[in-house]
């Protein structure tokens, strides 16, 4: 395929005008227009990478507001709330089928692929980690799948599109004896994607502060499990010594400002992140899948009491995308759009809702106008590795309907049994 008349934000997050192939998946900067049968004129789009959600949970989409108002350390308590969430947990623990577990992932991931996702790494996989992955493949996306202690099972293994990795520790883990289990694990695995929550919220900074003196971060770094191939998410109650060793041992951090603010955690201190060179993605962590209201909460919440020019668009689209491919060891093949890397593309009309589209000189606010002003319906067409996955709002791979339909019928089974229950 040749796209001709593209305007596309290329690596150093500004947008040009040209035209490229797209050979075996890949983009090839070069190609001639005559080489190719297919071509098609993109001149009423503006083109990006596909977007990273660096993180979430894909049972939570059938939670949404079963959590409101509440820490989650009093999750599943004696309350009618509590006891509510501790039905549906147990209804996912023990009669959900491994058709609805997959079912709840591929509905999440068929609202953030409309929403110009082309990568989800996921911290859910019960029981069966090769079913999320199976539910991502049948959609045609990318992901990387949490296997928790099953990383043995999992090391080295790429099922199409989707890796695996293992989890660190939460803070209410933490114990001399966990902490040496993990660096043999490490030891074991050095190669493997190893993530966690981490300081997320004062409940679990107290916990390690109590049990330790210093927090997660520091416990990490003493025992090497902090590198390039660890993943942190959260990070609101990180200290600047906390930033500072994220930063010196190149470990990623997932932002997730829009959880952070509903759940009472708190507000990450990202500009410092920044500051410190830390390589910061978003995700959307729970029961949300919307990574656009992630981008601007991330976008807004670094203006705050901030010079206003010091934070701009392009880092909210480099962590959006290149830097969530960095984390998962994929800088080099996805996340952003360049000669040789796969074709991962969210095509964007330009109607009213952006415009004006100004370009003059050294100044352009093309990305500032998708940003602040893209509306879901304008996301017209997502591509992986040169496959349409989405065109015109419609997902080609799998039947949206039935998923829709099988999912709405699942949650009143879901919620007639929890009503019984209690």
């Amino acid at each position: 395929m040749f796209l001709k008349n593209i305007t596309y934000l290329n690596r150093n997050f500004h947008f040009e005008k040209g035209s490229f192939g797209i050979d075996e998946g890949k983009i090839n900067i070069a190609a001639v227009e005559g080489n190719y049968e297919t071509v098609m004129d993109c001149s009423d789009y503006l083109v990006i990478p596909g977007l990273v959600n660096a993180h979430f949970h894909s049972y939570s989409s059938i939670a949404k507001g079963l959590m409101r108002e509440m820490p989650i350390q009093e999750w599943c308590n004696d309350s009618e709330q509590g006891q509510l969430q501790n039905h549906l947990f147990n209804y996912l623990d023990t009669k959900a089928t491994k058709e609805e577990f997959v079912l709840i992932g591929q509905q999440s991931y068929v609202e953030m692929v409309k929403n110009g996702v082309t990568f989800v790494s996921d911290g859910d996989p019960g029981d069966y980690p090769e079913l999320l992955a199976d539910g991502i493949n049948e959609l045609g996306i990318r992901g990387i799948v949490d296997t928790h202690g099953k990383i043995a099972n999992y090391a080295g293994k790429v099922n199409r599109n989707v890796c695996y990795g293992t989890h660190l520790l939460e803070e209410e883990d933490i114990t001399e004896e966990s902490l040496a289990a993990l660096e043999k694990l490490k030891e074991q695995y050095p190669s493997e994607i190893i993530f966690t929550h981490c300081m997320e919220n004062s409940w679990r900074k107290e916990i390690v502060y109590s049990n330790f003196g210093k927090s997660s971060v520091e416990l990490y770094h003493e025992r090497d499990l902090l590198d390039e191939k660890t993943v942190l998410y959260h990070g609101v109650h990180m200290s600047e010594k906390d930033i500072r060793l994220v930063a010196e041992n190149s470990t990623s951090i997932v932002h997730c400002p829009i959880s952070n603010l509903w759940s009472g955690a708190g507000q990450a201190n990202v500009k410092e992140m920044l500051r410190k060179k830390v390589n910061v993605c978003l995700g959307t962590d729970y029961a949300h899948t919307d990574m656009w209201e992630v981008m601007r909460m991330a976008y807004y919440l670094l203006k705050l009491n901030t010079d206003v020019n010091e934070f701009s668009a392009e880092d909210i689209f480099k962590m959006a995308t290149f830097n969530g491919a960095k984390a998962y060891g994929l800088d080099g093949e996805i996340g952003s759009v360049q000669d040789g890397n796969k074709a991962d593309l969210v095509f964007i009309k330009k109607d009213h809702s952006l415009y004006p589209l100004v370009k003059k000189g050294s100044f352009s606010n093309y990305l500032h106008n998708i940003l602040t002003n893209t509306q879901k319906e304008s996301i017209m067409h997502v591509m992986v590795e040169g496959k349409w996955i989405m065109y015109d709002r419609k997902v080609l791979t799998i039947d949206e309907k039935k998923i829709k339909e099988h999912y709405e019928k699942m949650i009143g089974k879901i919620f007639s049994d929890i009503a019984e229950a209690i």
